[in-house]
């Protein structure tokens, strides 16, 4: 008898975790559909290859799918190759990325910028890093941060209401192109969770 009790109570124990479970994740499923209506409802997929549009959305609202590159919001730098002066490693997708916006980024190292670490975004000539970054193992960090406060600069001069904000950090450094409304959708959906949440340079 005891054996039987036993057995009816594990079974109702395990019945009701799994409907906490089956609740748990109806909530979160409820939570991405609703952040990623959002995300769709800012424009979002404003810029986003029209080929792939219905896909896109499904899989923005469905899973809040923001890394896809089709929707020309986000692109791969590598802080590393940055850092080295590989400009020819990203650029390309920087550009993709703000063709749809009718910007163009040249950027080009100075002459002696192995001494001054100084090159030039569209003619402005910035230092990617300090002596001081460099000797202190900073320089990936601090570089890509120089560089992407003066694309920031020059894309608010141009009318851009849009900014890049760094994603992630060293080798997986990646960038998103957002307006000031859609990072605070993706900050609030991962309130918390600093290592997804996109940030200012």
């Amino acid at each position: 008898m005891k054996f039987i009790i036993s057995i009816c109570f594990l079974t109702l124990s395990i019945s009701c975790s799994q409907d906490k479970k089956v609740q748990k994740d109806n909530r979160q499923d409820s939570n991405v559909t609703t952040y990623g209506t959002q995300l769709y409802g800012s424009d979002f997929l404003k810029f986003a290859d029209s080929l792939k549009l219905d896909s896109l959305k499904i899989a923005l609202i469905n899973s809040f799918d923001i890394y896809n590159e089709d929707n020309n919001r986000i692109a791969h730098i590598d802080a590393e190759e940055l850092a080295e002066f590989s400009f020819d490693f990203f650029l390309p997708s920087l550009n993709r990325l703000l063709k749809g916006r009718g910007i163009v980024l040249n950027v080009r190292t100075s002459e002696d910028y192995e001494m001054t670490n100084e090159i030039f975004i569209n003619g402005e000539k910035i230092q990617l890093y300090t002596k001081q970054e460099l000797d202190n193992n900073q320089f990936w960090e601090s570089g890509s941060k120089h560089f992407f406060k003066e694309v920031n600069r020059q894309l608010t001069n141009s009318g851009l209401d849009e900014s890049f904000y760094l994603l992630y950090s060293g080798n997986d450094l990646h960038v998103l192109l957002l307006t000031e409304s859609q990072y605070k959708i993706i900050a609030d959906k991962y309130k918390g969770d600093t290592k997804e949440t996109p940030y200012l340079p």
